[in-house]
């Protein structure tokens, strides 16, 4: 029996967020790991509507989860960034994204950039902390940050899906191009977080 991936990306979202949850206490010292565990369980209640709910893809209900997807990975990195200008830029970004998502409703044509600019602002959310990480104490040990693996995760996916949701949401090509390669990133993506959560120590 042959499996393809859209049958099986799925479950490494669920393994992650159940592994997320059985590590909660080892990971609790983190003040970002409460809003990285939100983020899995959103991901896994959004993607079971969309399959059991919904029978065809709409792209109207992934523009409902990017608003929970985004303000919830801004509180992600919020708590891990310390720098105070570093801060405010984040809550600059995060003002003017809202501030756009919700113009969107009146403004349908701002629904195609609503997607790709998030991707965007996320990726500058991660090279901000991972710009920090590299002017601290705590790049000598990296490879054994929970944070690291998970920043790690989210700059592969969205910076590889920039060109993928720009292609879908201006209907360069039909939904479902490129599909395979977006299911490939994402058991990328929950492989950076599985790694982490297992192999990282505590907060150090």
């Amino acid at each position: 029996m042959s499996f393809e991936l859209a049958d099986i990306y799925k479950y490494f979202e669920y393994l992650t967020l159940i592994l997320s949850v059985f590590f909660y206490n080892k990971f609790k010292g983190y003040s970002f790991y409460k809003f990285f565990v939100l983020f899995l369980f959103t991901g896994v209640i959004f993607n079971l509507i969309g399959t059991y709910i919904f029978s065809t893809k709409n792209l109207w209900l992934f523009n409902i989860y990017t608003f929970f997807e985004f303000n919830i990975f801004a509180l992600i990195y919020y708590h891990l960034i310390t720098n105070k200008r570093n801060l405010n830029t984040i809550k600059i970004l995060v003002i003017i994204f809202n501030i756009l998502y919700f113009i969107s409703f009146f403004l349908k044509e701002l629904q195609s950039y609503s997607v790709p600019f998030e991707a965007l602002i996320n990726s500058v959310f991660v090279i901000i902390y991972f710009n920090e990480l590299l002017m601290s104490d705590k790049v000598l040990n990296y490879k054994k940050l929970l944070p690291f693996w998970v920043s790690v995760g989210y700059l592969i996916f969205y910076l590889t899906t920039i060109p993928f949701f720009t292609i879908v949401y201006f209907k360069f090509f039909k939904a479902d191009f490129g599909d395979e390669l977006l299911y490939s990133i994402i058991i990328l993506l929950n492989l950076c977080f599985i790694y982490g959560l297992i192999r990282c120590k505590k907060e150090i």
